[in-house]
């Protein structure tokens, strides 16, 4: 009785410390966005960022993108990543700000959403921004349409100078 009494205090001891929340959080991140849009209909958002905590750890991991909630996905020790998809002409120029939430923010933040209260007062664990500086939607003047006026010039030049000739 008394080693169970041992193991049931050390899996409690172990579960709390293994849950405990992420305290003191280190970021960094790098990010990715399409800026070639003359092939594709979307433009992609990705963020990678390292979590480095002082104390506790980080499991589960939410972002909040202007009011849309992501999941974010561990790709790594310590390693994560949040990515999505927008419309290209929905797509927005300039730094997007990503809040982070663990499983603490992300239930009080579902409880905000389902109570429709604002959701900015309520603080993220920590937060990241990517800046997409737009994409590329191809030359003004396709070339197709430069072919053709070229063709028409030469045309033209072409025929001026023979009724001139022939006159």
């Amino acid at each position: 009785m008394n080693s169970l009494c041992h193991v049931l205090v050390l899996s409690v001891l172990f579960y709390t410390g293994y849950c405990e929340s992420c305290k003191n959080v280190e970021v960094s991140s790098k990010s990715f966005t399409t800026q070639d849009a003359t092939i594709v209909t979307n433009i992609a958002y990705i963020s990678e960022f390292i979590v480095k905590c002082g104390s506790g750890s980080l499991s589960h991991t939410y972002a909040d993108v202007d009011g849309t909630i992501i999941p974010v996905f561990e790709v790594g020790p310590s390693t994560f990543q949040v990515s999505w998809t927008e419309d290209i002409k929905n797509a927005r120029r300039g730094e997007v700000n990503i809040r982070l939430f663990d499983e603490d923010g992300y239930t009080a933040l579902r409880k905000a959403l389902r109570a429709g209260e604002e959701i900015s007062s309520i603080s993220p664990l920590f937060a990241v921004s990517i800046y997409h500086p737009g994409a590329f939607n191809g030359p003004w003047l396709k070339s197709e349409f430069l072919a053709v006026a070229l063709s028409v010039v030469v045309a033209y030049l072409a025929l001026s100078s023979r009724s001139k000739l022939l006159s």
